[in-house]
């Protein structure tokens, strides 16, 4: 029925696929493997990282109007609708599936989309997902492209895909990267990779014999060709996901959030948390539980350079509060010594902010 879809593959081509690509592993590594990366993504990757951090996270849904972000939709349009005509054009579409092109559509999604609070948990995913366009650059897959502009598309394709988060993160707003040393986020965007390719790249791969992102086969330049091939991919690629999604966390906190080693920043944050918590006061009287360390929704007095002070500051004192509440988790009355703690601190660093500001 879908045929058209993957007839045009060439399995004369080593590593596109067929019956020998098809069978180049035992059925019993693929259920053990498949099994293990599962079971391991599942538990691991995705259900501890959203309970300890990522479903507590609300950001800031403030969003800068550019012309440059139409300018980008445009062009990563236009490429991704050349990479779909050269594959629907040599009846190659299901290559569409792979990582790639998935993760140019949620940039474009990202391009397209008004601020929502799951366009921040999508941002901060395909952030470590984009590691594939790396690799593509770096090790090309050209022997397959003979139409005209189709290698140069290829180059095009990765590299806007590689730039275009970092023209989100200058939006601001949504857009920005966790503290450095957070590794949630990077462990749920590794599960999330890791189920795509076995629950759905791996037995579309079966079905049409095409060799979707190597799950059938190695590439013909794997270095760990053998029948163990996949599972180094999931050690070496675990690692090579996480420093380059890092190298985008650390440009995103040096050079589009405030610095956290900034005295004069802490300072203001504090001094803008009182101001919220007064602001808190005022409208809900009687409720004892607002404070400067609680998270907020949009206030109209707040500058946009103010929010991105408290979107980025906000989540580290999460962290932090997250740390000293798992260390304290043995003690029954460790709970209320850490939040009474914490709620001194923000109180007197709040009070040391103020002088310091009214010092400069």
């Amino acid at each position: 029925m879908l045929e058209w879809a993957y007839s045009g593959v060439d399995f004369s081509l080593y590593g596109n696929g067929g019956p020998e690509c098809s069978s180049y592993l035992p059925k019993w590594i693929l259920a053990f493997e498949t099994f293990i990366i599962v079971t391991y993504a599942l538990m691991f990757e995705l259900y501890y990282p959203w309970k300890r951090s990522v479903c507590n996270y609300k950001p800031n849904l403030e969003l800068r109007e550019r012309f440059g972000r139409k300018l980008l939709l445009a062009g990563l349009c236009l490429i991704w609708g050349i990479e779909i005509g050269y594959k629907l054009s040599t009846r190659q579409l299901i290559f569409i599936l792979n990582p790639c092109h998935m993760v140019t559509l949620l940039q474009l999604i990202l391009l397209i989309s008004p601020a929502r609070r799951w366009m921040h948990f999508m941002f901060r995913i395909q952030t470590y997902l984009i590691s594939g366009a790396t690799i593509a650059i770096i090790f090309p897959v050209l022997n397959t492209r003979h139409l005209p502009f189709e290698v140069a598309s290829y180059y095009i394709h990765h590299a806007l895909m590689l730039v275009t988060p970092l023209y989100l993160m200058r939006l601001g707003g949504i857009y920005n990267m966790e503290p450095l040393f957070n590794f949630h986020w990077a462990f749920m965007a590794l599960g999330i990779l890791r189920l795509y390719h076995y629950l759905i790249l791996q037995p579309l791969s079966h079905l049409t014999e095409v060799n979707l992102n190597s799950m059938l086969c190695p590439a013909i330049s794997d270095p760990f060709a053998g029948p163990w091939y996949r599972l180094a991919a999931n050690i070496h690629q675990t690692f090579f996901i996480i420093l380059h999604g890092k190298i985008y966390c650390f440009i995103g906190n040096k050079f589009f959030v405030p610095s956290a080693t900034s005295t004069a920043l802490v300072a203001e944050y504090y001094n803008i948390m009182n101001k919220v918590r007064e602001s808190y006061r005022a409208n809900s009287e009687g409720n004892s539980n607002n404070n400067g360390c609680q998270k907020r929704q949009k206030d109209s007095s707040l500058s946009h350079h103010q929010f991105k002070i408290l979107s980025y500051y906000d989540e580290e004192e999460e962290d932090n509060h997250l740390r000293n509440e798992q260390n304290s988790s043995s003690d029954s009355s460790g709970s209320e010594n850490t939040t009474s703690s914490s709620q001194y601190a923000c109180q007197e660093v709040g009070a040391k902010s103020n002088g310091q500001i009214k010092e400069d």
